[in-house]
């Protein structure tokens, strides 16, 4: 039996449900603990780590050295780690927290408080620099341990397979391995961040993106008989319980 560090951000963490009082869905509580239960049941043994909200870089900082969670005594050490197992997240989530990012963003255009891209060259660009800089990020602190990822808010790049031999995809995209026909943009779907003063170009990318994930979220809440309903209901923008089920049974526990 191993002992799995799930990283990531709220899809990590199970089944949602949204307040009541919140029908916009901008807040809820897990009632499900998902892929950690399953594990546990499976007899591996979970440190959990993930954290709603989190962006790759706060997630990979948690598993630095200096990082309270790190430090002797702390459940969560990474040596007491066999396997890590990552839900990425929206790279665009990083741009927030830009002040402590070791990357160079010179020559790309990002604007608002928020530092979003302003044209779709540069939103291409920063996507594929930021999600390079966290699976590098994440090759130094694993030190040569396995890691699963999943596709999750965002999908794992195409190139991982070729620069990480050495990991395992457990799946490039959660929501199509589900759901084979979805056209929905999960980065859209679950985004935290604002959109800027963005051109002509970009601004339907967005829209047309936003509409896309507007009609996932409603066949999950009002189609008793489609797939979104089956797999991300009770709130529409979290994989639920079954989702979690599959994932860790049929992709995850073959893999360890």
């Amino acid at each position: 039996m191993k002992t799995v560090m799930i990283v990531g951000d709220s899809w990590a963490c199970g089944e949602w449900q949204w307040t009541a009082s919140d029908p916009d869905g901008r807040s809820g509580s897990v009632v499900h603990p998902g892929t950690r239960q399953y594990l546990e049941e499976a007899g591996h043994g979970v440190i959990m780590v993930a954290d709603p909200g989190a962006s790759n870089w706060a997630q990979l900082d948690r598993l630095e050295p200096y990082h309270a969670l790190q430090q002797p005594g702390s459940r969560h050490l990474l040596t007491d780690t066999d396997v890590i197992l990552w839900f990425l997240t929206d790279p665009f989530r990083d741009l927030m927290n830009r002040q402590f990012l070791d990357i160079d963003l010179t020559g790309l255009a990002l604007t608002g408080d928020e530092h979003q891209p302003r044209d779709r060259a540069s939103y291409d660009a920063a996507w594929d620099l930021l999600m390079r800089n966290s699976l590098a990020h994440m090759a130094r602190l694993a030190q040569g341990r396995p890691v699963l990822m999943v596709g999750g808010v965002a999908p794992v790049p195409a190139w991982t397979r070729q620069v990480y031999p050495e990991w395992r995809v457990v799946t490039e995209d959660w929501v199509r391995w589900l759901i084979p026909d979805s056209q929905a943009s999960m980065t859209h779907n679950n985004r935290n961040w604002r959109y800027t003063d963005c051109d002509e170009e970009l601004l339907g990318f967005h829209e047309q993106a936003e509409q896309q994930a507007f009609m996932f979220r409603w066949r999950a809440q009002n189609n008793a008989n489609s797939l979104e309903r089956r797999y991300w209901w009770p709130d529409g923008t979290h994989p639920n319980r079954l989702a979690h089920q599959r994932l860790t049974q049929e992709l995850i526990l073959p893999l360890l």
